[in-house]
């Protein structure tokens, strides 16, 4: 699978043109998740360090680039030039996005990248938050995650897969991933904050079967980087 060319960043790409049409910025943001659980790793962009020892997990800070063509390289931390990932990747202006290091679901030993772009949704007014959720649970059977009160809030999103952006009511809730089918629970996260008019991205990382499963919410960076 090639997740940098994913049929859900083109789609993606499309609603952000439309939002942003009339926006002169000529920047944007990239940052890093390492979610391949076989080692930590080091990461080049065009032979600039973007991060390095990144552990399973980890995010780098956003770098600031201009819209373009770029060179990724990714290396496995404490074996000098041990190349285990290299491909392009375009930039376009006036976004931020987040790449996402992960195996490969037909060939678990080799690497993708996950391009995800964040998009500010003019409509989230008000006491209401914005969230997707990034699926990047190796093994995992078909999932559910769910609030407290039993409402679900993403279904049936495959390995490599990202939802659309979700309307919430800000606030916080205690969150629950279930095995679709039987209704058992796989991971929880208690107390979570989502602040009104912020836009968050839900990863699930890890694998099922060892079992090492996070759910890592950070803030989308266009929450606070000065995009138009």
């Amino acid at each position: 699978m090639n997740f940098g060319n994913s049929t859900y960043n083109d789609y993606y790409k499309n609603i952000i043109y439309g939002q942003m049409s009339r926006c002169f910025c000529n920047k944007s943001f990239f940052r890093l998740l390492n979610t391949y659980i076989d080692c930590p790793v080091d990461v080049h962009v065009n032979e600039i360090v973007m991060g390095e020892n990144i552990k399973s997990g980890g995010f780098t800070r956003y770098a600031q680039f201009k819209p373009g063509t770029y060179r990724i390289k990714i290396y496995k931390t404490n074996e000098p030039k041990k190349l285990i990932f290299e491909s392009d990747i375009n930039i376009d202006k006036n976004l931020a996005y987040t790449g996402v290091i992960a195996a490969d679901d037909n060939d678990k030993t080799d690497i993708s990248l996950l391009i995800i772009p964040e998009a500010k949704e003019n409509y989230i007014k008000g006491a209401m938050s914005s969230v997707k959720l990034a699926n990047l649970l190796m093994d995992s059977p078909q999932t559910e995650l769910v609030v407290s009160d039993g409402a679900v809030w993403f279904s049936g999103i495959n390995y490599g897969g990202v939802s659309n952006n979700v309307a919430i009511p800000s606030g916080k809730y205690n969150l629950e991933l279930r095995d679709k089918k039987n209704k058992k629970s796989v991971a929880k996260i208690m107390n979570v904050g989502f602040a009104p008019k912020m836009h968050y991205t839900i990863y699930l990382v890890g694998n099922v079967k060892k079992p090492d499963i996070k759910i890592i919410i950070p803030e989308d960076g266009v929450n606070y980087l000065g995009l138009c």
